[in-house]
């Protein structure tokens, strides 16, 4: 093999870099699940028969199997991992049903605090399925504790390596454990940002920048082309509203994710409280006892948070909230006057937070406030858009007027910090998911219009569900030489020959005979045996095969045989014997592509002796009559058929032999050939074809003078047997 620049790296093992480029590299990316919509997020990046699972979610706005990911349209036992980047429902909740309902064989990765709470939600999730129609029930406790017991938990910055495919997380804002995943697979970075923030909040640092940057980002597009304004701004206009309603002796509903922005909207509230000794009897309740648990997580996973509340821990907890109540149903809601409640979930669609808002939408005093990104086909993203009327569940209509207003804490990245991290990135391609299909359309051109007004290329992409993206990733690989063929360095240009092995995404060439030493793999040889009927001496083979081959060495073996290509292969000669009945050559090799061909020729060979052995025959009969008798003239025409009859048998019959002007004439490769044997020149158009007739009259000849029955022939004017036509 031959290559680019060769350099000898050190160490233990001598090795030499080759280059072997294959531009055959196809990296593909199919959204199973938010390809231009939100939730279900569930991404597929495939390269180099690797397959990665990005998040597998469930949709809000969707129950039982209509909520999952388009998992029919993929074999998901072809996914080598699966990577959850956070614990929200609609980046998870999808993980039992794939590992106890499918044929999903692969490892699943979390971070830490994501696993702690993955597994208090996904329980809590088959309880309520328990309360409803277990029709629609996904999946069971038995899958949750398969599930729990296969995941595998990562910290930040670590790398693991699955079967090649290198992995490794990164902060990325959002909730507490939340991460990107940075994957390598054979050289190509991918990174993958799920729901992330740049903008530190009250509990949590933003995301960070990979070090190293990505080939390919995936990067989530919930917000389109929309600023958020500054966090102290959203949480003063956010205080303000609460306040508002209470003053004017209202309730107040946050319908919101147990966890995640509850707790910070609850460090917003609790240090309200604080500032604002008026409200003290103004309960603030959180009705989840989800989320109450979820608390020593939070306090166990200090490390995770930003330094504020590091720094906050040191002198007491701050998860401690004096202002805050716990409620167990809303029956304890009857007699209370103005008050604070935060309820899950978020999107209005059941439970808790869906019973508070059709008890309270019909008193103006009342008022709601959506503190997450409210998702298409929800209830919360329905009474955004101004309706004067709501469908309870139980189908009847009920007025809405208490006020809605809706404030983002949603801790997803904005325009800004999306253009500023792809700015810091450059990747030259981009993937948007997770947004809705025209804020992702406006977020594209905006994306591609500031890197060609910098100067820069960046492809982006913004797929639908089952819509796979292609991208093309060329890139210069590296061939090791270890072991023996280290040994003795080649210069630049040099032919490097051995067997080529891909361990993982790298590659070396190496000796057969290193094989098992580098590999799990043994090496065994393979010795044919070939049986041919022929009369033919074992002189007259060798006569005919040294027109072909160099190298003919006659072995003292018994019985004796023909050494051909150095011993590679072997031929025996073999008298008749009762299961052939037949005189026979006995044909031996160690099987390889070159030995195999070898013996190709070799049996090409004897089976035209067998055919057509008078030509040879008669010649030589009469070079031996020529040379008793002294006749020169004879001697030249009996060696000229010989020659001819020996090229016959490589290129076929000559077409014509001139004996005065010792000329043979032959049409080889659809080209005609004239051999001047008296000079021993070669006339033919074609430079391809004259080169190998050229070789083949270089070989007769040596064979001529080097065969038995010349080595016999008596001395002619001082000719020598060796060559009796030197000096004629």
């Amino acid at each position: 093999m031959t290559g680019g620049p060769i350099e000898v790296s050190a160490g233990l093992k001598r090795a030499i870099s080759v280059d072997v480029t294959n531009k055959d590299d196809m990296l593909e990316i199919m959204p199973l699940g938010a390809g231009s919509e939100v939730g279900r997020s569930c991404v597929l990046a495939s390269y180099k028969n690797k397959t990665v699972m990005f998040d597998c979610g469930v949709h809000p706005g969707y129950a039982g199997i209509a909520s999952l990911p388009y998992f029919d349209e993929v074999d998901l036992s072809t996914v080598d991992a699966m990577l959850i980047t956070h614990f929200h429902l609609d980046h998870c909740a999808a993980v039992p049903f794939v590992v106890g309902r499918t044929n999903f064989k692969g490892r699943i990765l979390m971070t830490h605090p994501t696993k702690a709470i993955f597994a208090m939600l996904m329980n809590d999730f088959v309880k309520l399925n328990k309360q409803g129609d277990n029709s629609e029930a996904l999946f069971g406790e038995k899958d949750v504790q398969e599930c729990m017991r296969r995941i595998e938990v990562i910290d930040f910055h670590q790398e693991m390596d699955i079967d090649g495919v290198k992995v490794t997380p990164y902060r990325a804002g959002h909730v507490l454990g939340a991460c990107m995943f940075y994957v390598d697979i054979g050289g190509l970075r991918v990174l993958y940002t799920g729901d992330y923030s740049r903008t530190p909040d009250r509990h949590l640092p933003g995301a960070d920048l990979p070090p190293i940057p990505p080939h390919v980002v995936i990067v989530e597009a919930t917000y389109g082309v929309s600023p958020h304004s500054p966090r102290e701004e959203r949480e003063r206009r956010f205080t303000d509203m609460v306040h508002r309603v209470l003053t004017r002796g209202g309730k107040v509903l946050l319908p919101v994710v147990a966890l995640g922005r509850a707790q910070e909207v609850l460090l917003i509230l609790e240090d309200y409280w604080v500032k604002h000794p008026e409200l003290k009897g103004v309960p603030i309740y959180q009705a989840s006892a989800l989320a109450k648990r979820a608390m020593t997580v939070y306090q166990t996973y200090i490390n995770v948070l930003n330094s504020d509340m590091k720094a906050a821990f040191e002198e007491s907890n701050p998860f401690v909230f004096n202002h805050v109540n716990h409620l167990a149903n809303s029956s304890g809601l009857d007699d209370v006057g103005p008050c604070v409640v935060l309820a899950t979930p978020s999107m209005l669609q059941s439970g808790l937070s869906r019973d508070l808002f059709e008890s309270w939408c019909g008193d103006s005093k009342n008022g709601v406030i959506i503190c997450d990104f409210a998702v298409q086909g929800t209830l919360a993203r329905e009474i955004l858009s101004d309706c004067k009327t709501v469908t309870s569940r139980t189908g009847q209509e009920l007025p809405l007027r208490m006020t809605v207003d809706a404030i983002s804490f949603s801790a997803h990245a904005d325009y800004p910090q999306t253009q500023q991290f792809l700015d810091a990135l450059a990747p030259p391609h981009v993937v948007l998911v997770h947004g809705e299909a025209g804020e992702m359309g406006k977020l594209k051109r905006a994306l591609e219009g500031k890197a060609a007004a910098d100067g820069k290329k960046m492809m982006v992409y913004n797929p639908k569900n089952c819509q796979a993206v292609e991208i093309m990733h060329s890139q210069s690989k590296t061939a090791r030489v270890m072991g023996r063929l280290a040994l003795n360095p080649p210069k630049e240009g040099d032919r490097v020959s051995g067997l080529l092995v891909q361990k993982d995404f790298g590659h070396m060439i190496i000796a057969p005979e290193d094989l098992h030493e580098y590999t799990s793999l043994k090496t065994a040889k393979l010795t044919q045996r070939q049986k041919v009927p022929t009369t033919q001496k074992l002189g007259e083979l060798r006569f005919a095969l040294e027109a072909l081959f160099e190298g003919i060495h006659t072995g003292s073996p018994e019985p004796p045989g023909l050494s051909v290509n150095g011993g590679q292969l072997t031929i025996l000669k073999r008298p008749a014997d009762k299961k052939w009945g037949a005189e026979h050559a006995l044909l031996q090799w160690d099987a390889d592509p070159i030995n195999d061909m070898i013996a190709d020729a070799v049996l090409s060979v004897i089976l035209q002796l067998e055919e057509e052995p008078e030509h040879l025959t008669r010649a030589e009969a009469a070079h031996k009559d020529a040379m008793k008798n002294k006749d020169k003239a004879g001697v030249q025409a009996a060696r000229l058929r010989i020659v001819a009859a020996m090229l016959g048998v490589q290129f076929g019959e000559p077409r014509a032999i001139d004996e005065e002007n010792q000329v043979v004439e032959l049409r080889v490769e659809n080209a005609d050939v004239a051999v001047r044997y008296g000079n021993r020149d070669v006339d033919c158009a074609d430079a391809a074809v004259k080169a190998r007739v050229e070789t083949a009259l270089g070989r007769i000849d040596m064979a001529i003078a080097d065969s038995s029955f010349s080595r016999a022939l008596p001395s002619v004017s001082g000719v020598s047997g060796a060559d009796p036509l030197k000096g004629t």
